[in-house]
């Protein structure tokens, strides 16, 4: 049986990684960035903007390792001693 993924042209491969790449940016990005209009509404230095950017980044990296790492459902099942070469006892 063909694995879909292996039918995937290299553009699309890359298109879905680019995707994924600014999806990470935009979660250490964006509440930075709310965090600073906060403080110019509050009128505080850059507490929220800190915070945002701490919680933000945080994110961001929960989100890099849970992405690259391989999900149990779709590890490889081990290969049969026949089809190794290998013969059982």
């Amino acid at each position: 049986m063909v694995d879909p993924k292996d039918e995937l042209s290299p553009i699309v491969i890359a298109s879905q990684w680019a995707t994924r790449i600014m999806a990470v940016a935009g979660e250490m990005v964006l509440p930075g960035l709310l965090g600073l209009w906060v403080d110019t509404r509050l009128g505080t230095r850059v507490v929220f903007m800190l915070i945002g950017f701490g919680l933000g980044s945080t994110l961001a990296v929960w989100h890099l390792v849970k992405m690259t790492s391989q999900p149990r459902g779709e590890q490889r099942p081990p290969i049969p001693d026949e089809k190794r070469g290998k013969r059982g006892p």
